[in-house]
């Protein structure tokens, strides 16, 4: 006996077109299932995206009905303070006034357990545009606040409403 190599025969002729139709559509396949997991992964991407970009949308929404709310509710904060603010003597110690008063500091709890703060207002500290808008000068330390008209809030760190100051012309 001798060690020859022995090879398969060729199929016959006409299973050999059948295999090079079938390697042929195999080909196919692959590649269109290549494409297929490309066009998965992309769109698997896209729709992570697109419910990220819903997150933060739904979370700026949020934030402008928020600071919507608050802008329409400026006007009753300065109402409340102005009316203590000039509250007769007489009427200090009445319990229906110390009730509206309590109420009053409820309403502010409530809100800046929120986020909501009011921006603190010196007199001789120093202007700072972030946080506030000068309505007026005066002779005075040059950019120092001389006095606060408006009371300004912040929400969450941002400022919702300057507080409005005369400052110091450095005259």
């Amino acid at each position: 006996m001798t060690n020859k190599e022995t090879t398969p025969p060729p199929p016959p002729a006409g299973l050999q077109g059948d295999l090079e139709e079938a390697k042929k559509l195999l080909a196919e396949t692959e590649a269109k299932l290549t494409e297929m997991k490309d066009l998965a992964q992309r769109t698997a991407a896209e729709l992570q995206n697109f419910k990220r970009r819903t997150d933060e949308e739904r979370g700026n929404l949020k934030l402008v009905a928020n600071l919507h709310f608050l802008q329409a509710i400026f006007p009753v904060i300065d109402n409340f303070q102005r009316a203590f603010a000039h509250m007769p003597e007489d009427l200090t110690n009445n319990e229906w006034v110390k009730g509206l008063t309590a109420i009053e500091k409820q309403f502010i709890t409530t809100l800046t357990s929120l986020g909501f703060q009011e921006i603190p207002c010196e007199i001789g500290t120093p202007f700072n545009p972030n946080l506030h808008e000068v309505l007026a000068q005066d002779k005075g330390d040059k950019d120092a606040i001389l006095e606060c008209f408006e009371k300004g809030y912040q929400f969450n760190d941002m400022v919702v409403r300057p507080t409005k100051v005369k400052v110091g012309n450095g005259e």
